[in-house]
């Protein structure tokens, strides 16, 4: 190899790589030359004074400290005179007669306390409950009629209603036409109805009041007319209505947005990166993409808008309806002022009416 060639190779980054190799292995060998010739000094080692009496004989010492005799108190019944403090004992304390133990007879069993039994005084709450002579089974359908509108657009509408037909069961009226019924809306966002709660109230005339477990259901006539017939959605779930929009223009402006937006990023110079295709950082970029940024979000909350308030569904009044019972409707259940009557004692028949 010529010298030439050896410089131009150390100018290299292996050829640095190599000299910096040879400088730290000299190093290390000068290190470990040096650590070797090099004793450590020692270090005289002074024995740290103790409280060791190993050099001093043992001395045995008796140590003799006045005691004082105990003199245990005396019982009250014994007649026997005081112990003197001398230290001498009474033999007829220090002795006592034992007891003698009772005589108990070999295999003798403890006799158990016998088990107490009580009545339980709830039992007779348990009982079921008997029904009057007035009353209708499960699963009674009930015509009723919209007096008020019901709008999904706000939450937690009431929906009051009559009752346009008499019911009867067993050749009694159970509920008759002109009963208020009282309800709470709820929007069913799936389809063009609005949804119920399964909480009813009835209200009579005179004052009554009822709570029902129900659901409401459509009612549609065959002839709208005459009211006749049924059509083929009578009986289907919640009260049928009106779609309307609450904005007209929404999908127009949703459209323009999101085609303004489209054309900016498709005017925006791109380039060529190691993460793929990017916008390029010129002048002319610069109101282009924020242009797009504000559309995009301008779009978006239209968006929102529209799958939030965009439709709503209006529930004119006047609107035929069933209500459905899902529970027993028991006339003797009604009171004044939502108070419960109270049951019925076992002196009075079941086939009694209360009324």
């Amino acid at each position: 190899m010529k010298p030439r060639d050896f410089l131009n190779f150390l100018k290299t980054k292996s050829g640095k790589l190599v000299v910096f190799g040879a400088l730290f292995a000299a190093g290390l060998t000068i290190f470990s030359v040096l650590r070797q010739h090099h004793t450590p000094a020692e270090v005289a080692a002074t024995p740290l004074a103790t409280n060791s009496v190993s050099g001093q004989p043992e001395v045995v010492q008796t140590v003799v400290r006045p005691m004082q005799p105990f003199n245990p108190p005396q019982p009250k019944s014994s007649s026997t005179p005081p112990i003197p403090a001398t230290g001498m004992t009474n033999p007829a304390i220090a002795s006592p007669s034992p007891q003698p133990l009772p005589n108990v007879p070999p295999h003798q069993t403890e006799s158990l306390t016998p088990i107490s039994l009580f009545a339980d005084s709830t039992a007779g709450a348990a009982r079921p409950k008997k029904l009057s002579a007035v009353y209708a089974p499960f699963g009674r359908l009930i015509p009723c009629e919209t007096v008020i509108t019901v709008d999904s657009a706000s939450m937690e509408t009431p929906i009051v209603g009559l009752v346009t037909e008499n019911i009867y069961y067993g050749s009694r009226l159970i509920i008759p036409a002109g009963t208020e019924v009282h309800g709470m809306a709820q929007t069913d966002r799936q389809r063009d109805r609005i949804s119920t709660s399964t909480s009813w109230k009835l209200v009579w005339q005179d004052g009554e009041e009822l709570n029902l477990k129900a659901v409401a259901l459509d009612r549609e006539f065959d002839n709208e007319t005459n009211q006749s017939g049924w059509a083929i959605t009578d009986g289907s779930a919640g009260l049928r209505g009106e779609v309307i929009k609450s904005d007209n223009y929404a999908d127009v402006k949703l459209f323009a947005a999101t085609f303004l937006s489209g054309a900016a990023g498709s005017l925006t110079e791109q380039q060529q990166t190691l993460l793929g295709s990017m916008p390029a950082p010129t002048l002319g970029n610069a109101p282009l993409q924020g242009a797009q940024a504000v559309l995009q979000t301008y779009a978006q909350q239209i968006y929102n808008s529209i799958q939030k308030n965009g439709f709503y569904v209006r529930v004119p009044s006047g609107k035929q309806f069933y209500l459905y019972v899902l529970q027993t409707i028991d006339r003797a259940d009604a009171s004044f002022g939502g108070i419960g009557l109270v049951e019925e004692t076992d002196a009075q028949p079941a086939t009694t009416p209360k009324r």
